[in-house]
């Protein structure tokens, strides 16, 4: 044997253990949530925020054909209000609702009134009729605008009869009467036809 010992063995590897997976530690974990947390809140808050800036929903978008109305408010305030038909304060009947798409008209005799939605969609456009109320007064009834109801005292026209049937000549009216409107209601709607006369009061 030599007395000179030969190179040592290279050193075997050793395996090598799997690398963790590096993940987020629990602090960066609850920053995270508490980040996901406001940020939900604050959607929330904005929402909430809209809907105030929208004001109240509008009572006109529940409003059917035949049902009386009064009318509040005005510009973006605007609405249309049930009223019992029988009411003195009622003026309005609803010949025909509908969305306010700008492109809708009414029939003549009609009134086209928008009653509009801020950031709730399109507005409720109506086409309102007067309630046929013997005793109610106007001024101008061939306004294309709903006419307000006027005190008798100084109003122009008074309603004095009124037949629940159409009639194109007005034949069903008084030798006195001055004005009369005529509607004609359709089978599948609660609008009834009827012919309202006026008279000067």
């Amino acid at each position: 044997m030599s007395e000179h010992p030969g190179p040592p063995f290279p050193p075997q590897n050793t395996p090598q253990q799997p690398r963790k997976k590096k993940g987020f530690s629990f602090k960066v974990q609850m920053i995270l949530f508490a980040a996901s947390l406001v940020v939900a809140i604050g959607g929330f808050g904005v929402i909430i925020t809209l809907n105030n800036m929208a004001g109240p929903e509008k009572q006109a978008k529940t409003l059917t054909e035949g049902d009386c109305v009064v009318l509040t408010g005005s510009g973006e305030e605007a609405d249309a209000v049930k009223t019992p038909c029988d009411s003195p304060q009622a003026p309005y009947t609803v010949g025909l609702a509908g969305v306010d798409d700008g492109a809708w008209s009414c029939n003549d005799r009609f009134y086209k009134y928008a009653v509009p939605t801020p950031l709730r969609g399109k507005g409720v456009g109506l086409c309102l009729a007067i309630n046929a109320q013997v005793g109610s007064c106007f001024d101008d009834i061939e306004a294309k605008t709903p006419p307000p109801l006027t005190d008798c005292g100084s109003a122009r026209l008074k309603i004095s009869e009124v037949f629940p049937q159409t009639s194109v000549e007005g034949g069903l009216c008084a030798d006195d009467t001055v004005e009369v409107i005529s509607y004609v209601g359709k089978g599948t709607s609660n609008f009834k036809s009827a012919t309202i006369c006026f008279v000067t009061p």
